[in-house]
């Protein structure tokens, strides 16, 4: 890793327990109902991706997500992104799920991967030097069409646009809109949780880089060990998102840890199994109701 990423790293670090601090001290009653929530997340990932070449990746998104009733959300994320160089890869940074209170909060839904890997896995910008900037802002519309009961699990339909905010020269984005939808599930059992959720994913066509329409999805399965804690384990794939790409397949270890009663920490490790996808990552984001 290069000083500069390094820096990254420790900045963002750095942010994450202030923030948890700062949220910590502004508790509020267990009865409130929730109608705002705001996440700060940072996510590292790590592979070749099918190259020769590693890529050091940080995705840093901003979450913010309006509650107007019960049954709907609306989201937008601002994700800041750097790379150790800049080779085009394929992830599945935004698609986390991630059910930190009792109501459904952020990072549900949204588009199952990042641009996806190019003729040459280096279309765009010098694979030699990092490179950095905002990448694309997604907003979300989630409704709870089904509350769970005691054999229905709770079915919640999502859309999604993708903006192209983020640089095409550096290849932090395709500089294409993008727009999808798909339906998530959840259903507890006693302590235990499942949750599945699959994601049809509209990709603007770009010249040299053999995009394509497709479906990404998460099965999971929970345990609320203490009133606070829930750890999980997931499968998170997608099918290729390119011609030039093979289908996405990780699995992750995460931990819910909800600190007060407005604020949760979630965290997660993961490992890659397609060639497409991370060799490795981790991540870990304060998420704020209020």
């Amino acid at each position: 890793m290069t000083v500069h990423f390094l820096r990254h790293v420790l900045a963002v670090l750095l942010l994450v327990p202030a923030c948890c601090s700062l949220a910590g001290a502004a508790g509020e009653p267990a009865h409130k109902q929730t109608n705002f929530s705001a996440s700060l997340g940072i996510e590292f990932a790590s592979g070749d991706y099918g190259t020769n070449t590693t890529t050091d990746s940080l995705y840093i998104p901003l979450i913010l997500t309006w509650f107007p009733t019960e049954r709907i959300d609306i989201g937008v994320e601002i994700p800041y992104i750097y790379q150790s160089n800049a080779n085009v890869t394929t992830s599945l940074y935004q698609n986390n799920q991630t059910t930190t209170t009792a109501k459904t909060v952020t990072k549900l839904g949204g588009p199952g991967g990042a641009p996806a890997v190019g003729k040459t896995a280096s279309a765009a910008g010098s694979s030699g030097s990092s490179v950095s900037g905002l990448g694309d802002i997604i907003l979300r519309l989630g409704v709870i069409a089904l509350f769970e009961g005691d054999k229905a699990p709770q079915l919640r339909p999502s859309l999604f646009v993708k903006f192209p905010t983020a640089s095409t020269s550096d290849g932090l984005g395709t500089g294409e809109f993008d727009a999808g939808g798909g339906l998530e599930a959840t259903k507890w059992f006693g302590n235990v949780i499942l949750t599945a959720e699959a994601l049809y994913n509209y990709q603007g066509r770009v010249d040299g880089f053999g995009l394509k329409n497709y479906l990404s999805y998460t099965a999971g399965l929970g345990y609320q060990a203490t009133d606070s804690v829930r750890p999980m384990l997931l499968l998170k794939g997608a099918t290729a998102p390119s011609r030039y790409s093979g289908n996405l397949l990780e699995a992750r270890i995460q931990m819910l840890w909800d600190i007060t009663k407005t604020t949760a920490l979630d965290l997660y490790a993961s490992h890659g199994i397609t060639d497409s996808s991370p060799e490795y990552g981790a991540g870990v984001a304060v998420v704020y109701s209020f």
